[in-house]
């Protein structure tokens, strides 16, 4: 870890997790009119570069320079975008690995056998983290949006438990940012298959800068709200704040993301996650108080909105804006219609996924007319993000698989010429 952004995602973290709080606690109400404003002349510390291609980086703070001050948005994604990892499936890995779930008392009419992509049977009582791998795997390159269909997993698994349940498992995978230590080990963490989540140092540094100049920063993930709302609580904003104080603190209620409807068990009524932060905001709710989560039952009823593939598109419309963003940030196909909604376009480009690049550079091509920001980058081992391609080589040189796969993503990127710095050691 070469800056001290690092330190403190894994350091200050600790912390604060402990005190089971970060930054400001947004009050029930809208929070947009909270954005920080600020610029250069005003004091905003400087985006640090270390990790950054120089063009990124050049292409970035002049961005938000030129915008500073004038409320524009900015929507990120959040697993393997904000950070390294998909704290969802974690959380799913280590339910399975304590046995904190009996997958025998799961509905079948809910996770009903079905034949693998392999043949083999594959049952929930096999485990739940490996029967949503199954699904994943089952539609093949046959059907490409098959792998949406498990998004809502990691919640349902808890139906008839507590949302503060799901939110203590959160807690535990992220296990006080445990996993960033492998920007320096060169290890691959993990909870029984699934990588350990810990934020990017360098999205922490470019959220509380975009904060401080004045945008208004949201997150739209296909991942679990309840987890990635605590992440943004005790893993993010922490980091925000060392550097940029509380004010650059991104509100709770700027989360978007999958959840089930809920009930709460002390009145019966059902709930969901929007008409609790946004139509009759509920301040407990929205700062994960743990006696708020214990009276909400988590339901297998999907929350009607979704915000996986176009719907996050549609989540924009509906809570954002149902006009251009300044900026918009993610790392999958995924997020390609949430992309194409900004004119500047930051892509965590995962080098260890070949078939990312290719559809990337498919994507540039359709939209040439736009500022692509390709910023490489490993999520498995060796993690962070990679500054130039003599930077990949040597630090995935110790592992002949993730090499040749970062090669061929190389050899594809280099071709839409965007890369800019990176190909240049």
């Amino acid at each position: 870890m070469n800056s001290w952004m690092a330190r403190a995602v894994s350091v200050v973290v600790v912390a604060v997790t402990v005190a089971a709080c970060s930054g400001p606690r947004p009050v029930a109400g809208g929070s947009d009119s909270t954005a920080p404003r600020g610029d250069g002349e005003r004091g905003v510390p400087a985006l640090d570069p270390a990790g950054w291609t120089d063009t990124v980086y050049q292409t970035l703070t002049a961005m938000i320079s030129d915008s500073a001050g004038q409320g524009k948005k900015a929507v990120f994604d959040f697993d393997n975008t904000t950070q390294a990892r998909d704290v969802g499936e974690a959380v799913l890995a280590r339910v399975q690995e304590t046995a904190a779930i009996d997958p025998a008392t799961l509905s079948p009419a809910m996770y009903p056998p079905f034949a693998a992509a392999d043949g083999a049977q594959m049952e929930i009582t096999r485990g739940v983290y490996d029967y949503y791998e199954g699904v994943l795997d089952s539609g093949g390159d046959a059907d490409p949006f098959r792998e949406y269909s498990s998004l809502p997993m990691p919640a349902t698994v808890f139906t008839g438990r507590t949302v503060g349940d799901f939110v203590a498992q959160t807690r535990a995978v992220y296990d006080g940012g445990s996993g960033a230590t492998d920007l320096d080990s060169g290890r691959f963490s993990t909870v029984l298959g699934a990588g350990r989540p810990f934020i990017y140092p360098q999205m922490a540094d470019l959220y509380g800068n975009l904060r401080s100049h004045g945008y208004d920063v949201w997150i739209v993930s296909a991942g679990i709200g309840w987890a990635v709302r605590w992440m943004v609580q005790n893993a993010l904003n922490p980091a925000i704040v060392a550097k940029y104080g509380k004010q650059a603190a991104l509100p709770l209620d700027h989360v978007v993301a999958v959840t089930t409807l809920m009930k709460e068990r002390s009145t019966g009524r059902l709930v969901s996650d929007y008409q609790l932060t946004h139509q009759t905001p509920d301040a407990a709710y929205i700062n994960l108080d743990p006696a708020r989560l214990s009276d909400l039952e988590v339901l297998a009823l999907p929350d009607g909105l979704t915000s996986w593939r176009g719907g996050k598109s549609g989540a924009i419309d509906n809570i954002i804006s149902r006009g251009e963003l300044f900026l918009a940030a993610g790392d999958s196909v995924g997020d390609v219609e949430m992309l194409s909604r900004a004119s500047n376009r930051l892509v965590i480009s995962r080098m260890n996924k070949p078939d990312l690049a290719a559809a990337f550079a498919e994507e540039i091509g359709k939209a040439p007319e736009a500022t692509w920001m390709l910023q490489p980058t490993v999520n498995t081992a060796p993690v962070g993000f990679l500054p130039t391609k003599c930077a990949m080589a040597t630090r995935t040189a110790s592992d002949p698989e993730v090499a040749a796969k970062a090669d061929k993503s190389l050899a594809v990127l280099d071709g839409t010429g965007r890369l800019g710095s990176f190909s240049a050691c």
